[in-house]
């Protein structure tokens, strides 16, 4: 993903459009306000650079999961104001930031599209954060949209009175960001006497997952099949197409929990016969994934279910 690219002391000072690396290089701060400036503007005013300085600040707090420093950033009183509800006082906010931190490798980028200062010692700030996937340094961050009142305390410091997220805009790719460190890669398994290879990776556009399906009978033609992930919008969940050889088409809606994911399913099969079934799919380890498919009902009709254990498949070995 492309975004302003900077370092804390010259934050608002980069050109757009320098692509960034979310886990080889730190997670800077940007700004869209000052690369509107000419590139040989004077001085921002006092005002301006203290808000540089605040917002520089807190993505180093953030990165260094500092919580004291980062709940030191709001005034006494200040407040994060999120849908599930409203974190209140430096005291809660920095609990709430030492519950973030415990554990999580992410870091985060601020891009800060526009600044307005409504009253002597009182700012609108607006921008979108930036918070990096857990490990694959390809997949790009989850972004929020934000606006926070800032104040400027009597040292001249400015702080911030209520922050609240507006908006989810996330690359429809970031959504997948946590289920393609799943399955990505070359897979196989077997069922009675059948081999199934799978291939998942992410398509040419970079906001799909895409799989290939090969299935293998000693006596029969290789069948293939194609799987589609996405993300919707709408309905604000990752939804999956399966296409298999003969025609048939399962559309599947994945929801994560804390042992993996589970799928509602339903679809026709290349008969026209109605299908329904509930899957999950947890992991092992790194290179083996167990896909169970329950309540599986054909044509009206229940179904036995099915357990797969799918291994990762031996890389090629290297040409001497």
């Amino acid at each position: 993903m492309s975004i302003l690219r900077s370092d804390p002391e010259n934050a608002w000072m980069t050109p757009k459009n320098t692509n960034v690396n979310f886990m080889k290089k730190p997670l800077l701060l940007c700004s869209l306000l000052a690369c509107a400036m000419p590139a040989l503007a004077e001085e921002p005013s006092p005002e301006i650079a203290g808000l540089r300085q605040s917002a520089a600040d807190f993505v180093t707090a953030y990165n260094k999961k500092d919580a004291v420093a980062v709940s030191l950033l709001f005034t006494e009183q200040g407040e994060i104001v999120e849908s599930d509800g409203v974190t209140s006082g430096r005291k809660e906010i920095q609990a709430r930031y030492e519950s973030i931190f415990s554990g999580d490798p992410r870091q985060i980028a601020i891009e800060v599209s526009d600044v307005r200062i409504v009253a002597p010692s009182v700012a609108i700030e607006e921008g979108i954060y930036h918070i990096s996937p857990p490990d694959d340094e390809n997949a790009p961050p989850r972004s929020t949209a934000y606006t926070a009142v800032m104040l400027k305390n009597d040292k001249g410091t400015w702080q911030i009175a209520s922050s609240r997220d507006v908006a989810d805009v996330t690359d429809p790719a970031g959504h997948l960001a946590d289920l393609e460190q799943v399955i990505s890669g070359e897979w196989t398994t077997q069922i009675d006497g059948v081999e199934v290879d799978y291939a998942f990776g992410w398509d040419p556009t970079g906001k799909f997952l895409l799989g290939e399906i090969l299935t293998t009978k000693s006596d029969t033609e290789p069948q293939t099949g194609s799987m589609r992930i996405g993300w919707n919008a709408a309905k604000k969940s990752i939804i999956s197409w399966v296409f298999d050889a003969r025609g048939g088409v399962i559309e599947g809606v994945w929801t994560a929990n804390d042992e993996g994911w589970e799928l509602r399913s339903e679809g026709t099969t290349a008969d026209g016969e109605m299908i329904t079934m509930s899957q999950k799919l947890t992991t092992e380890g790194q290179d083996t994934l167990i896909w169970t498919s329950s309540n599986r009902v054909i044509d009206g009709k229940k179904a036995p279910d099915i357990t797969l254990r799918i291994v990762r498949q031996a890389p090629e070995p290297a040409e001497q």
